[in-house]
């Protein structure tokens, strides 16, 4: 074969039928990209699919485009985060050609989607966001820096009959901070990315690129999805792309119906031009979605009707009917009966209004001691909140311990002792932990788990699960989220169990009950946690939080409301039953009056 025509060349390392190291049976292609080919392929003995990319063979001498692909490798493989595409394995051609395993994803890039319907309808683009920018945290919790952040690199499918549902891709020219702390390794002043998508200090300053520039792109991406065009283009020209983006304000979006805030947010949090303007975190970014994700939702279904105020009319007081007969009484008498008469109708009329100001006191009484929609609406909002986070950080948290289990290093070291797995995973950026992660590793002897391994050493030991096991349990202000996952040996039969403890902070959820529920209470695990302490005053409700396989609830109690009805009644209510006491007032004194001239 010859070497003249690279692109022959590249594809002739695996072709469809081709068995890679005894197990991926190479398929169709599905793509290519500068650095590889990606193919469909099938596991020869699980019978999975996976998605394995073949780096091109020309480039793979060429150490740094080696490295570049290794950092994909590492990024999707030891992350863990749902948002996140999953590496599983990797390894080497009979040409010594490395290859990257990935799952095999079904749906359509975020790219596709966007033109296919010329811009997406804001609640959906907003949803989109807040996972990319989830992703995007947990790498830079990491100390990885995407660089390459753009709608090819985003991959939207179906999961659990949720449709949406991202995966970020492509972590192949990220920067990883452990590099770059080593003074001794010179860092390239190499412009890289894609022009729409680069932030200015990626074209200025390449060297001190950093997370912002994430933050950059996602307000990119953001607007690509509202606007269904790039902030800056310039066909076939790049050199103008990047001097608008180093130069120019983005054009503004015209795009109907923005709710209020949005695009100035767009333009001044994250498409500004100075990184220290910008959100300075992802999770800064995910807060500002949020917000404006709940102001987009529908009312609440169950913001009560109006109720209309009865009209109050005057009573017609009962006409006296003749008896066909005329009495005919001395004058003085007549008089007495007339003020007799008058007493009885003032007498008739005090009792009249008393009873009208009684029933409107009543309707008063049953207007009030409603819950407060806005306040259960917020409660339920904190409720669906605590149940997403602990759903992904469960998720996150098995993904993460699968990823350990499934290293070829430990699932070759976990028959050996204590001292030769330490030397063995030291130095293996998988084992490193994450920002309030634990990992222990435990061997099997005798039906017996002994523990190996404990990542930091100073942790508090952690409890050996069953597999597959997720528990919580509160730890001050946060939850600790331990799952489990098995070790299997050389020969497929079990050796081990890694148990992966990561932390989520309960503070933004409590401070959420806090502001609208008088006492809140997590139920269903081995103890109760608290989520708001107050006087418990309200109406109690019990709101189901569906986690993955854990079915919890909060108990809460939340406020009760006057509705505007219930105000307007009150005045008539309080009027009428003034004028009741004013009349038999006035019976009283028609009556007192009668008796001293009789």
């Amino acid at each position: 074969m010859g070497m003249g025509d690279p692109s022959a060349f590249r594809h002739a390392v695996v072709k469809a039928g081709d068995i890679v190291e005894g197990r991926y049976r190479i398929g169709d292609v599905l793509g290519e990209g500068g650095s590889g080919t990606v193919f469909l392929a099938e596991h020869v003995l699980i019978k999975r699919r996976v998605a394995l990319k073949v780096l091109h063979p020309d480039l793979a001498t060429d150490a740094e485009v080696v490295q570049r692909f290794m950092n994909e490798a590492r990024a999707a493989g030891t992350l863990g985060h749902p948002n996140i595409v999953e590496s599983t394995d990797m390894g080497f051609t009979r040409d010594n050609i490395p290859y990257i395993v990935f799952e095999y994803l079904e749906g359509s890039l975020l790219t596709d989607e966007i033109y296919r319907i010329r811009g997406l309808p804001m609640r959906r683009a907003i949803r989109i966001a807040y996972q990319i920018a989830s992703a995007l945290e947990a790498a830079h919790n990491a100390g990885i820096v995407h660089r390459d952040l753009k709608s090819d690199n985003v991959f939207l499918t179906d999961r659990e009959d949720v449709s949406d549902h991202v995966k970020v891709l492509d972590f192949g020219i990220s920067r990883f901070a452990e590099l770059e702390k080593d003074s001794s390794r010179p860092r390239p002043n190499w412009v890289m990315g894609t022009p729409e998508f680069m932030a200015p200090e990626q074209i200025t300053a390449p060297d001190r690129v950093d997370r912002r520039a994430d933050v950059y792109a996602l307000g990119v991406i953001l607007y690509e999805m509202l606007a269904g065009r790039y902030p800056f283009r310039a066909d076939h020209d790049p050199h103008a792309v990047l001097h608008q983006v180093v130069h120019d304000p983005p054009p503004p979006l015209k795009v109907p119906n923005l709710v209020p805030g949005l695009q100035e947010m767009i333009f001044t949090k994250l498409l500004v031009k100075e990184p220290d303007r910008r959100y300075q975190s992802m999770k800064d970014v995910q807060a500002a979605l949020e917000a404006f994700h709940l102001v987009t939702r529908p009312a609440d279904s169950m913001t009560p009707l109006s109720v209309p105020i009865p009209r109050m009319t005057p009573t017609d007081l009962p006409t006296p009917v003749p008896s066909g007969e005329i009495e005919v009484r001395p004058s003085a008498q007549v008089r007495l009966d007339e003020r007799r008469g008058r007493g009885l109708g003032w007498l008739l009329a005090a009792l009249v209004a008393g009873a009208g100001g009684a029933a409107l006191y009543a309707l008063q009484a049953q207007e009030g001691g409603g819950i407060d929609p806005n306040a259960l609406g917020a409660v339920r909002t904190a409720a669906d909140k605590l149940a997403t986070q602990l759903d992904g950080e469960a998720k996150a948290a098995h993904l993460r311990a699968s990823g350990i289990a499934q290293t070829p290093m430990l699932r070759a070291a976990i028959e050996t002792d204590a001292a030769t797995l330490k030397d063995m995973v030291g130095s293996d950026f998988i084992f490193t932990p994450k920002e309030g992660e634990v990992v222990e590793v435990f061997q099997l002897r005798d039906k017996q788990a002994v523990s190996l391994l404990r990542i930091p050493e100073t942790a508090p030991a952690l409890e050996p699960l069953e597999r597959g096991q997720t528990r919580i349990a509160a730890t001050g202000d946060d939850l600790a989220v331990l799952v489990s996952e098995p070790v299997l040996r050389q020969d497929g039969s079990l050796g081990g169990i890694v148990v992966v403890s990561g932390r989520m902070s309960l503070q933004p959820v409590k401070q959420a009950f806090a502001a609208h529920a008088g006492q809140a209470t997590l139920l269903g695990l081995a103890a109760p946690i608290t989520l708001a302490r107050g006087d418990g005053a309200g109406s109690p409700t019990t709101i189901p939080v569906a986690a993955g396989d854990l079915k919890l609830s909060v108990s809460a109690t939340v406020p009760q409301t006057r509705s505007d009805a219930e105000q307007l009644y009150r005045i008539p209510s309080f009027a009428a039953l003034g004028m009741s006491g004013a009349l038999f007032l006035m019976f009283l004194v028609t009556l007192l009056r009668g008796r001293g001239r009789g």
